[in-house]
């Protein structure tokens, strides 16, 4: 993908300008430093805008790299995509309250959950559900979101 088709994704996502450094584009986001670099390109700004971009980074704002050891801060991703919901994940497929079913694939057949009806309590791609007619305590398990489907939902 090119640099300057990255950085309007980058801004329109997370609302925040992208910087040029000479080297890298980066930008700032809720503690965090997210940077790539432009592939072929170096030098003024305008330049730079023309190449691939690449090393998608991500690392907290108080984090540095130890030059004298093997400490390198952050981690990288494949691409913008990945590096934006690296900061800023996004919204739960299925929102707390929400009536879902177990899927009847491989994977919600063989641990149980297969057709039965639930509940979402916590939400994420991983959500916490309170299946109808089994004991709360016994239930401490996460299921994915692509394993579920949805009854109705809940009007807030």
């Amino acid at each position: 993908m090119k640099v300057s088709s990255c950085i309007k994704k980058v801004e329109k996502a997370l609302g925040v300008p992208m910087c040029y450094n000479g080297s890298r584009f980066c930008a700032e986001y809720e503690g965090h430093v997210i940077s790539f670099l432009s592939n072929g390109f170096r030098g003024d700004e305008p330049e730079a805008l023309e190449g691939d971009a690449v090393n998608f980074h991500v690392r907290r704002l108080s984090d540095r790299s130890d030059p004298y050891t093997d400490y390198h801060a952050g981690s990288f991703r494949s691409n913008i995509t990945q590096l934006i919901h690296s900061v800023k994940p996004p919204e739960p497929k299925f929102p707390v309250g929400s009536l879902v079913r177990g899927k009847s694939n491989k994977r919600a057949s063989r641990q149980g959950y297969a057709g039965k009806v639930g509940v979402v309590t916590s939400a994420g791609s991983y959500s916490r559900i309170d299946w109808i007619g089994e004991d709360r305590k016994t239930m401490y398990n996460t299921y994915p979101e692509r394993d579920l489907e949805l009854v109705s939902a809940v009007a807030a």
